[in-house]
């Protein structure tokens, strides 16, 4: 705690983001400030109500609530090493407990407003309860399991997968408890769901959209953006409904429009078996991967110099987990109880996308095995079999590091570089900004978030010919991208080349129909180049797009008549 209490005090110099939330953070700052949702719940409720009892009673303060999450993450790695005490003695608890706190990502995720550690903390201690005997015991995983299912919904299955082995072994009453006690815990989120939406969500209704996401046309392993989807968590749930309800011919509410998504995803992978195989081997090489692909937040880019204090790579804990199973088998590293909260965890980046924050808990729960094998490795190199087991896990922590993923790596980075110099810009530090964006660009010219991101600082710092020219590389990476289009086209309007715009914008409103500003920039356009005609047409077609424009900018069109430009 000491060692995290001072990578939070140095963070702030380090950490644009420190008390600037983006995206997923900022969302769950937001959600906690709001109050409980009038309709299904999108995002898992527990951490928000965790975040708005923390500023409830201590404000808005940063540093306190980061040190908190680290104090949860150093809970779930005291009771990882409770587990792997009991399945290896003191030695291997004591490995399988450094293991967590030596693994860098687990630092970073707890200095930002994310809900993993609060997940990671439910899920060992779940685990850990989960080894003691009895009902009381057998309630509390249960109990912690269906909280921690709160905040991370793919934990869901756990405490049932182990309600189903303690049946297995005819341990009827420990089995019924586990499945009772998770369920106790989901319900006041499922009867929130079931009264506002008429329709059973145990959790929260995202699961299709992420499924989506990752399993959609061009899907790569990794976060793919997606025709309708603008990446801002913020929007995402009306952007998924909007676009499913079009897609469907009929208006959708959120569930639906969830179960849409999930139901698409599933039908593009049918109709794509090879390409189906070739995405699952490729996730399940970057689940693997000793890289840490950022979503989000990116990990890569930490330059808080305490961090490392933790400078364990996935690499030795994966090949670390492989020589201990290897060694003491199936049984002798946790059996069903450890093995199928380890599959639970990895099925999040296998079925949906790979990210750092996705495979965190994967990675915690690989620190039972990992400690198996650390903490008894003098007795596996002094047996043929523990030699042969410590030779494989150092084949796997090779393979690990030698993924071939450097270009997903540079991509994950230029847009983290992005993000971060948006962050800057709304700092008010618009050269840092600058620098970083250029940064991102130099990375991958064809991140058009980076490009995108530059084009608004330059046009902030008042330099309009490097803003012009930043959108248009950013059309270059991905044309008619709406917001690139929508702000080259002010732009252009604003130093009088309209026709220029229009021509940019007629294309872009067919591609991005719900895309308010293009219809806008569109119509000011076609008024400014004298086309009154096309102007009426344009604005019945936004408003049957569901568009709202300007009244005083409709009362002028409808006035004018078709004039030379």
């Amino acid at each position: 705690m000491a060692a995290r209490a001072l990578y939070v005090i140095v963070q702030p110099w380090f950490d644009p983001t420190y008390s600037l939330p983006i995206l997923d953070g900022a969302t769950y700052v937001a959600l906690a400030r709001s109050g409980v949702p009038a309709g299904v719940f999108y995002m898992p409720p527990l951490f928000p109500a965790v975040l708005a009892g923390f500023f409830g009673l201590f404000g808005t303060a940063w540093g306190a609530l980061y040190l908190f999450q680290h104090a949860l993450v150093v809970l779930a790695a005291g009771a990882i090493g409770l587990v792997g005490e009991r399945i290896g003695g003191r030695r291997s608890g004591l490995a399988a407990a450094v293991l967590v706190l030596l693994y860098h990502p687990g630092m970073f995720f707890a200095s930002r407003p994310l809900g993993e550690p609060l997940a990671l903390a439910l899920t060992a201690v779940a685990l850990a309860a989960a080894f003691r005997p009895g009902t009381l015991a057998a309630a509390g995983a249960g109990v912690a399991c269906g909280l921690a299912a709160l905040v991370r919904p793919n934990v869901l299955p756990l405490a049932f997968a182990w309600a189903a082995g303690e049946a297995a072994g005819s341990k009827w009453r420990r089995a019924g408890m586990l499945a009772l006690a998770a369920a106790l815990a989901i319900a006041p989120a499922a009867w929130h769901n079931a009264r506002v939406s008429g329709q059973l969500v145990p959790v929260s209704a995202n699961g299709g959209v992420v499924f989506w996401l990752g399993n959609g046309p061009g899907a790569i392993g990794v976060y793919t953006p997606s025709p309708g989807f603008s990446g801002r968590l913020e929007t995402q749930q009306a952007e998924a409904v909007a676009e499913a309800s079009a897609r469907a011919g009929r208006p959708l509410d959120a569930v639906e429009a969830d179960r849409f998504w999930l139901r698409e995803g599933l039908r593009v992978r049918r109709a794509d078996p090879a390409g189906t195989a070739v995405l699952l081997a490729r996730r399940a090489a970057l689940t693997l991967d000793d890289a840490e692909h950022g979503l989000d937040y990116a990990p890569s880019l930490d330059r808080d110099p305490v961090r490392f204090l933790a400078p364990l790579p996935f690499a030795l804990l994966a090949g670390l987990a492989l020589a201990g199973v290897a060694w003491r088998g199936f049984s002798g590293t946790g059996g069903w109880i450890v093995w199928s909260a380890i599959a639970v965890q990895a099925a999040a980046p296998l079925a949906f996308y790979v990210s750092s924050r996705h495979r965190l808990p994967f990675a915690i729960l690989l620190a039972v095995p990992a400690g198996i094998a650390a903490g008894g490795l003098r007795e596996a190199l002094a047996a043929r079999r523990g030699r042969i087991a410590i030779a494989a896990g150092a084949l796997l922590a090779v393979l690990s590091v030698a993924t071939p993923s450097g270009a997903l790596v540079r991509s994950g980075r230029a847009g983290a570089l992005a993000v971060q110099a948006d962050v800057w810009r709304r700092a008010g530090d618009l050269p840092r900004a600058a620098e970083t964006a250029e940064r991102a660009t130099a990375l991958d010219p064809g991140s058009v978030v980076a490009w995108y991101n530059l084009g608004v600082i330059e046009e902030a710092a008042g330099r309009r010919e490097q803003a012009e020219a930043a959108y248009r590389s950013a059309l270059r990476a991905e044309p008619l991208h709406p917001e690139s289009t929508g702000n080259l086209a002010a732009l252009l309007l604003s130093s009088r080349r309209a026709a220029e715009a229009v021509e940019l914008l007629r294309p872009a409103v067919d591609a991005a129909p719900r895309h308010g500003p293009l219809w806008t920039n569109l119509v000011v356009g076609l008024v400014l180049t004298g086309r009154g005609d096309e102007a009426r047409a344009t604005i019945a077609r936004a408003r049957r797009a569901g568009i709202t424009l300007n009244p005083g900018l409709v009362e002028t069109v409808e006035k004018m008549e078709d004039t030379t430009p």
